[in-house]
């Protein structure tokens, strides 16, 4: 598919939008998972004022700390994401889920594993030392970056083979993923520059840990919703073919029994 081609399709764009939202499944799913989130970020404000009031209460209330009650959200979400967009890629043929599939495991495997924290560190010593941001918390965005640039070049090679109803799905799903990005990876760089009072550093990792966490939520909401009408979409394709069959043999003749000699 070309630039012109999607340019010329994407007026369709803010109804799929609007249709995705209202949609029972994007509905049931928020209903399901935002009260329990919504609890996991009062845990996190608490905890964060408990830090500055010397009030301390559990770490794996933080949304940030790893392994926590949030993070564990987090890694159900981006797992249910990769296996529904694998699932569609498998049916439908669209090379753009299966580049998004891949991009949720990595991203699962490394939040899950601290691949970029361990990466930071191990490049520290060959980055700049002189900065008012830490050696280590300049690499981290790099291995970010160079995960961005693969991903970008997969979704471009992957367009030439794609459905246009994959392209707009997927333009949603890569919204979700730069405003990720743009809390995890350059809101975390804002925290981490230069000095910053207690109060400013609760403030901003909260920020950019609650907004990272609002995103992951969005981009599943928005694949349950895509997903679902995918599913809706194969049922009726399948009651199409086999009323198709069904009538195809109706219409077909009796066999004559063959003549006596």
């Amino acid at each position: 598919m070309t630039l012109s081609e999607i340019l010329s399709q994407s007026r369709h764009f803010p109804t799929l939008l609007r249709d995705l939202i209202r949609s029972p499944a994007f509905r049931n799913s928020a209903l399901l998972v935002l009260p329990y989130a919504s609890l996991l970020v009062g845990l996190d404000i608490a905890t964060r004022y408990g830090e500055l009031t010397g009030a301390l209460l559990p770490r794996d209330f933080m949304l940030s700390q790893d392994r926590s009650l949030g993070e564990y959200l987090e890694y159900g979400l981006m797992t249910a994401m990769a296996i529904m967009l694998l699932r569609m890629w498998r049916r439908d043929g669209s090379p753009l889920y299966l580049v998004n599939a891949i991009l949720f495991v990595v991203l699962t495997l490394d939040n899950a594993l601290e691949i970029h924290e361990a990466f930071g560190f191990w490049i520290a010593p060959i980055l700049p030392q002189n900065l008012p941001i830490s050696a280590h918390h300049l690499g981290e965005p790099l291995m970010f970056a160079g995960i961005g640039v693969l991903w970008l070049a997969g979704l471009g090679l992957a367009l030439r083979a794609a459905r246009i109803d994959s392209v707009l799905n997927s333009l949603i799903i890569v919204g979700c993923i730069g405003a990720t990005a743009m809390f995890g990876v350059v809101e975390d760089a804002v925290v981490s520059y230069g000095t910053h009072s207690d109060l400013m550093i609760v403030t901003e990792a909260f920020i950019e840990d609650a907004g990272e966490f609002a995103m992951i939520i969005l981009a599943f909401l928005f694949t349950v919703a895509i997903y679902d009408a995918a599913r809706r979409r194969w049922l009726a394709e399948e009651e199409v073919g086999s009323a198709a069959r069904e009538t195809r043999a109706a219409g077909m003749p009796l066999m004559g029994s063959p003549r006596a000699v």
